[in-house]
């Protein structure tokens, strides 16, 4: 067996895709599309899940099901994923790359009015983030409200594309966009509410756990 460098050793090592994930992955061909978490993401998803005992997600940002796979093998049998996404298409997709897994349910439209309406089947034991930026902040006053104590609220994208700590224009990035993100990083690293940290995967994910 080679590698051809660190993270392809972690990928073939801890982090092996199964054949519908792999599958979800290679079904986004647009160019767009091609946002899903990494593999070794997807396996660190896995053991928080583990570690913490989590039954019950909501994701915010299917795609094509990708993420929601990783997190849904690590879930007991009794546990659930919800996930909203707003792109029909993209929804579509997700449908078909996880229709065999009984654990997740899609739910298609737009995060700000589904959420609300699940608040009713809370408290959850996990939020995973991963969706429209500029909605950041309304998606993290949410899983305020409605993930228990001590469950966990995870970021993805946390870097914003190196926007959250450049002080210059970053291509593809508004400042609006970089001002919410930062907004957020600092609201998970008050010691008060989380045990919180910033990892420096390839797009940066804020993993906290609330304290309150």
């Amino acid at each position: 067996m080679t590698f051809t460098d660190r993270r392809d050793y972690i990928r073939q090592t801890y982090a092996t895709e199964t054949a519908a994930q792999k599958k979800a992955r290679e079904s986004l061909t647009d160019p767009n599309d091609q946002i899903s978490i990494h593999p070794e993401d997807g396996r660190f998803l896995q053991c928080l899940i583990h570690l913490a005992k989590v039954k019950t997600i909501v994701e915010i940002g299917t795609l094509g099901g990708y993420s929601a796979l990783w997190m849904a093998d690590a879930l007991p049998d009794d546990g659930l994923l919800t996930t909203i996404e707003y792109d029909p298409r993209r929804a579509a997709i997700a449908r078909d790359n996880t229709k065999h897994e009984k654990k997740i349910k899609i739910i298609e439209g737009d995060a700000l009015t589904v959420l609300p309406q699940l608040s009713q089947d809370g408290p959850f034991d996990m939020a995973f983030i991963d969706a429209d930026k500029l909605q950041y902040g309304h998606y993290l006053d949410w899983a305020e409200e409605n993930i228990r104590k001590d469950g966990l609220i995870i970021c993805d994208n946390a870097f914003l594309f190196d926007a959250v700590w450049k002080d210059g224009p970053v291509d593809r990035v508004r400042e609006t966009a970089r001002r919410i993100m930062r907004d957020v990083n600092t609201r998970l690293a008050d010691p008060e509410k989380y045990h919180a940290i910033l990892l420096p995967t390839v797009e940066g994910m804020a993993v906290a756990q609330k304290r309150f």
